[in-house]
């Protein structure tokens, strides 16, 4: 046994000086994001209150693009979230910790082949499973507050299409919703739900439409009066609307759905392929996928020839500056509504510039288009998902910038390995929620007359409830500064954290 001053340096620490370890501003934003983005959302917004340097490199979560993962059944995995970590350049499912994030219910999650079909820009999300033989859902669930509303069988027809598109009303409740689905090329089923009474009505054989005409894509708005519409584009870029009032059920029966054009124009005018100017009819057969945006109170087309179509010469239609349009694998092509030009133009659709998006980025996908403004995402842009990739069946993030008309992965070199549905999603924003308090909806002009506005109705402890549950959520994530676009109406908060 030595004297005193001898402690024999055995498991004891050498004491650091102050200073002698790198401040945490400086470690590598790529490090920073991987483990931020491996984090629980509550942990993901104390990353971003340690220092600038880690605020910088961590995009503000409201506005901060999420894909939905499908359930992995191998891996006993949950539909879910993931998140994308900008300079690691990966994508991370985000924890179901039961706080912040609820599994999806058992009798759907447990089924096989569970994934999302739809979501919206309030926190839920549209989820089926099953195939033909065993189909299971739909149904909407809300992964923050856990609630669910099961939708009618009609709107999931497996043997038709495994892989519909649900859109549906802000801020669902069991008692009043809508929703919408695109059940196969020529169908759209609607169930409407008010005083605790649902119906569906078949809308299909579309239109009567013209051989080689089907549907592709469908997006939900309300106009400036209060009553819903499901926007219905089809392949040669006609957009239908079906009007959806408000009004509560007269003698036992939901007022009829009045199906119209977009407003602006008669019933009966000609808005597809013709409605273009030169030569964007022609490009319009030419570019198989095609999704509708509502942003802003304006209503855009995004067309696509996504990757695997190849490239495509044809001959120029009269009245284009060229003999010959040359369609590119790959191209973007962003259109808005502009009834002012028809029917003098001859035409009631115009080319989108750099400045007509207002600096909004777009996210198109299977969910209802997102209009955000926010930091970690271009202005004037669309996202989208491309693919899927040949050999894992897997989709990669695409952005595209309207005003210098480049197309570049997003992030560039991005792992997207299991992302297999096309599907954005976003947190909720703090005051939306089923209580319907401050509801901002995207106006659009009436294009019938008669509507009604009703003030909307739900059971009160159930609303109390959910709105409990999402400002806890909130009040979780802490105070977050963001600018996100919801329905069209711009929610603009800037806070501390």
């Amino acid at each position: 046994m030595t004297g005193g001053g001898d402690r024999g340096d055995v498991g004891m620490p050498d004491v650091v000086a102050p200073g002698c370890f790198p401040p945490w501003a400086d470690l590598d934003a790529g490090l920073v994001s991987t483990i931020a983005a491996c984090s629980a959302l509550k942990d993901y917004a104390s990353c971003r209150a340690v220092c600038a340097a880690w605020r910088a490199a961590l995009p503000p979560p409201l506005s901060r693009p999420l894909a939905v993962l499908p359930a992995d059944d191998a891996a006993r995995l949950p539909v879910s979230l993931a998140a994308c970590a900008l300079h690691a350049r990966r994508w991370a499912r985000l924890h179901h910790d039961g706080t912040l994030l609820h599994h999806p219910p058992a009798r759907i999650s447990a089924a096989p082949r569970c994934r999302c079909v739809g979501a919206s820009r309030d926190g839920w999300v549209a989820l089926v499973a099953g195939d033909a033989a065993a189909p299971v859902g739909p149904l909407l669930f809300n992964p923050f507050t856990g609630e669910e509303i099961p939708l009618d069988a009609s709107l999931y027809q497996p043997a038709h299409d495994l892989a519909p598109k649900i859109v549906f009303s802000p801020n669902p409740t069991r008692r009043d919703f809508t929703a919408a689905s695109l059940v196969r090329p020529d169908m759209v089923v609607v169930q409407r739900a008010a005083d605790g009474c649902s119906y569906c009505e078949d809308m299909g054989p579309f239109l009567d439409a013209p051989d080689g005409v089907s549907l592709v894509d469908v997006a939900y708005g309300v106009d400036d009066v209060g009553g819903g519409k499901v926007f219905c584009l089809a392949s040669d870029g006609e957009v239908h609307v079906l009007n959806l009032t408000r009004r509560r059920r007269a003698y036992g029966r939901m007022p009829p759905i009045q199906v119209g054009p977009l407003p602006g124009l008669p019933v009966g005018a000609v808005a597809g392929a013709e409605g273009f100017p030169p030569p964007y009819g022609v490009i319009s057969r030419n570019t198989d996928a095609k999704n509708l945006v509502l942003c802003d109170g304006e209503v855009y087309q995004v067309w696509r020839r996504p990757s695997g179509a190849g490239s495509v010469i044809l001959d120029a239609p009269a009245g284009a500056f060229a003999r010959w349009v040359h369609i590119f694998e790959g191209d973007v092509f962003v259109l808005r509504y502009d009834p002012g030009s028809w029917p003098a133009a001859g035409y009631c659709w115009s080319v989108a510039g750099g400045k007509d998006l207002r600096g909004n980025a777009v996210f198109v996908g299977k969910n209802d288009a997102a209009v955000v403004r926010g930091e970690g995402v271009s202005r004037n842009s669309v996202y989208y998902w491309d693919g899927p990739r040949e050999g894992d069946g897997d989709y990669e993030a695409v952005v595209y910038n309207v005003a210098t008309g480049a197309s570049v992965r997003w992030p560039a070199a991005a792992s997207t390995r299991g992302v297999s549905s096309p599907v954005w999603y976003f947190l909720p924003a703090a005051g939306v929620g089923p209580a319907r308090v401050g509801e901002e909806t995207t106006a659009v002009a009436a294009t019938s007359s008669g509507q009604e506005a009703a003030a909307s109705s739900g059971e009160p402890d159930e609303e109390e409830h959910d709105a409990h549950c999402l400002k806890k959520t909130m009040n979780l994530l802490g105070r977050l500064d963001y600018c996100v676009n919801y329905e069209g109406s711009s929610l603009c908060e800037v806070g501390e954290s």
